[in-house]
């Protein structure tokens, strides 16, 4: 009941003691009006709840940042009686999904519509149920039923496709930015040819044979073997937010958009964000890692309480010869440095994603881009605005690259 419904029944009750005590008949009547028109509206309002068939159909259970929540939602008057006022809508706490629609059905109609959502914030979010509410004509009650149930929307973060990072190798046969073809039998298919006499039939490429109509052979090479990870710095001390756009947006928009490049080149691909849970996911050249990363990423958020330099050393046990470390941080503080020296020490090949706060007030990282070539690191810069795609089509070769403003970032 809504406050209007127990004024208007308790001015009802008044009305009736009033008129026991003081037996004055004009206010029997006006109790008898009041009666009549709580049990009409609650009536009306019964009424407009039932013989109402809903369907709902929810097409998104995974998106990306930018893109779509879609509903269709149907609803069909199957009785006799006109449904002059029902106001639908699909609970949800997604930032900006305002499902909300009021309808009027006449007898044996129905209304069906769609609704469309800019997915804003990473997170998981839930949709439904489904709220059909509805009221009498003086107002005096709102009844509501509910349909369907819950469901989970992951907002994942979105991924830029970077068509080319130079990454450090491992000392690793046939590691590099060249893949070198191989006489022996690999996991690596480089290319098909033409089959030759004296070609093993084992390496006749079957669906390339049928769609050409000549044999076709598989060539190989050594493959790309070391372990790549990629490690998302999440301390709540290395970010810079403006409203909604912040740092850490951006940071988690690179590692995801470099974890896809890995694992669509068939790299085995570790994962590590440094926020309060620390998430780790081993490395594996599974087809689903991608999605696994994406996932946790979906979650991290930058409340990390432990500073980089305490969080490299913890990296060591995941971390030798022939593995590539690739670090995305915000973090201006030069105290880090020492880490990262002591795992290119060791062997360790790593490239350094700084995110520049300057362009969100913060103090800006890209100075340390000097630092780490000099310890053998690949640096890069990227800021507020710019494209990753161009950031990380060149690592930052000099100072002057370094200092350029976002959008720019120093190259070609």
């Amino acid at each position: 009941m809504n406050k209007r419904s127990i004024l208007v029944l308790l001015l009802t009750l008044v009305v009736l003691a009033f008129a026991l005590i003081t037996g004055f008949a004009l206010l029997l009547r006006l109790f008898y009006l009041l009666a009549l028109t709580v049990a009409g509206s609650y009536l009306w309002s019964w009424l407009n709840l039932r013989w109402l068939e809903t369907s709902l159909e929810r097409r998104t259970p995974r998106v990306h940042v930018g893109e779509l929540v879609e509903e269709r939602i149907t609803v069909h008057n199957s009785s006799v009686l006109p449904k002059p006022w029902l106001e639908i809508t699909d609970l949800t706490d997604i930032p900006g999904h305002n499902t909300g629609h009021v309808v009027g059905l006449s007898p044996r109609e129905f209304r069906s519509w769609r609704t469309r959502t800019v997915a804003r914030r990473r997170g998981v979010y839930t949709l439904g149920p489904l709220r059909i509410a509805t009221g009498d004509p003086f107002g005096i009650f709102r009844l509501e039923r509910f349909s369907f149930g819950q469901e989970q929307v992951v907002v994942l973060p979105s991924v830029v496709p970077i068509p080319r990072f130079f990454i450090p190798s491992s000392d690793l046969a046939g590691e590099g930015q060249l893949r070198l073809r191989y006489h022996q039998v690999s996991p690596h298919v480089s290319s098909i040819r033409e089959y030759v006499p004296g070609d093993p039939l084992t390496r006749i490429h079957w669906a390339s044979t049928a769609r050409i109509g000549r044999l076709m052979v598989k060539e190989f090479d050594v493959g790309l073997t070391s372990d790549v990870w990629v490690v998302l710095d999440m301390a709540a001390a290395s970010h810079t937010a403006v409203d909604d756009d912040s740092t850490e947006e951006l940071a988690v928009t690179a590692a995801a958009s470099l974890a896809h490049y890995f694992t669509s080149r068939g790299l085995p691909v570790g994962f590590a964000a440094t926020n309060k849970d620390f998430l780790t996911l081993p490395p594996t050249r599974s087809a689903v890692q991608d999605g696994r990363i994406l996932d946790l990423l979906a979650q991290a958020r930058a409340d990390g309480e432990t500073p980089l330099a305490q969080v490299l050393p913890r990296l060591d046990q995941w971390l030798g010869r022939d593995t590539t470390l690739v670090l995305v941080t915000a973090s201006a503080d030069p105290a880090w440095l020492d880490g990262m020296g002591v795992l290119t020490h060791r062997g360790v090949r790593a490239a350094v994603v700084l995110v520049d706060a300057a362009g969100y007030g913060g103090r800006s990282a890209a100075g340390l881009a000097g630092p780490l070539r000099s310890l053998g690191v690949t640096p890069y810069v990227v800021g507020r605005g710019e494209n990753l795609a161009v950031a990380f089509d060149h690592p930052v070769t000099s100072q002057w690259d370094a200092g350029q403003p976002a959008g720019t970032g120093g190259r070609p």
